[in-house]
């Protein structure tokens, strides 16, 4: 496969998809035969909260999602023997995956490439992100898609100032032109400042807005929440908000 540019290998893992703490456990399986870049997008994904499943070749991702049935698939296009489209096809067979979400992703984003992965029922073909962290932005969007009905919404944040994080996942409900509320795997103080980015569900409908937190605490089932509110959220972004939470 040809190499993205730019591609920053992450630091050590932190930490698996959070465990224990009440916030449904998402599992992505990312398919790639070039180890480096695996490893790379394993790292992100699961600093941002996943359980990651990961493949080196078609075959082996067939069969791992077979067994596994994870939430979203991630496949490589350019793998040799079976490549990306082929096993997009193959999962598709296997009635558990019928209606899994799966992105083929190409560095040679050519019409032709594009006509057989859909062909073969992906769900998206999408150009491969030249920076790994663009992976959550994707991940998030797809997530968002297949979670309109549920009315949650998946974020990607980082805390801004002294004590500025990496991006993670959360995810947000009750949404409003003023903020939302935040479930997280960890607890986020009061004053905190965000840097926020989701998808509004079943849209293309991008929000990018920084937002103060102004309470923190746990739900009944141990879930720790942030009520936040959007700082200078622009006119667009406020209109496109009202239209999906009264459409």
């Amino acid at each position: 496969m040809t190499a993205p540019r730019n591609v920053r290998a992450g630091s050590p893992v932190q930490g698996d998809a959070p465990g224990g703490t009440g916030l449904a456990k998402v599992t992505v399986l990312i398919a790639d035969d070039l180890k480096f870049f695996l490893e790379t997008e394993k790292s992100y994904l699961q600093r941002g909260g996943f359980e990651v499943l990961t493949a080196q070749s078609g075959e082996e991702a067939v069969a791992l999602a077979g067994q596994r049935q994870p939430h979203l698939v991630l496949l490589d296009l350019e793998m040799p023997k079976m490549d990306g489209a082929a096993a997009c096809a193959a999962m598709r067979k296997i009635p558990a995956l019928a209606a899994t979400p799966i992105i083929v992703m190409s560095a040679t984003g050519t019409p032709q490439n594009r006509e057989r992965c859909m062909k073969a029922g992906c769900t998206e073909f999408v150009a491969k992100p030249e920076k790994a962290d663009e992976l959550l932005g994707i991940v998030a969007r797809i997530l968002s898609i297949k979670k309109r009905e549920a009315k949650r919404i998946t974020v990607v944040f980082n805390v801004t100032g002294t004590h500025a994080s990496r991006q993670v996942i959360g995810q947000a409900k009750d949404l409003s032109e003023r903020g939302l509320l935040l479930e997280t795997s960890t607890g986020i103080s009061v004053g905190s400042v965000l840097e926020l980015e989701f998808y509004l569900p079943g849209t293309r409908s991008q929000v990018k807005a920084k937002a103060k937190v102004v309470r923190a605490g746990k739900s009944p089932d141990g879930v720790q929440q942030a009520g936040v509110q959007f700082i200078n959220l622009s006119q667009a972004d406020q209109s496109a908000i009202l239209d999906y939470v009264t459409g």
